[in-house]
């Protein structure tokens, strides 16, 4: 299933990170409107430290200042990101798309 591959993305972002000082894995799932398959995954995984989905907005700043803390007391961090989150932090771009209409 969906879920069942996005957990072998995760595992293997989890083993890259960790294999870096101050490793970051960053795996990109299909989720334009809803986080569904990420959050499963990323929760199914047990690796993930940030899960970015549509349905719950997020400040970069804020995001980034908790990255920095997860980094410094593990060492690396795993993020999943359903492919619609943080679409609002994009706005100012809102009326350019590529051909698939991204």
């Amino acid at each position: 299933t969906a879920v069942e591959e996005a957990q072998r993305a995760l595992l293997s972002a989890k083993v890259e990170a960790s294999s870096a000082r101050h490793g970051l894995g960053i795996v990109k799932l299909m989720g334009r409107q809803s986080g569904f398959i990420a959050m499963s995954a990323s929760l199914a995984s047990g690796v993930v430290d940030v899960c970015l989905i549509p349905e719950v907005p997020f400040k970069i700043e804020k995001l980034a200042a908790h990255l920095q803390d997860i980094i410094h007391e593990k060492g690396h961090a795993v993020i999943c990101v359903a492919e619609g989150a943080g679409q609002e932090l994009m706005q100012e771009f809102s009326d350019q798309t590529d051909a698939s209409g991204n």
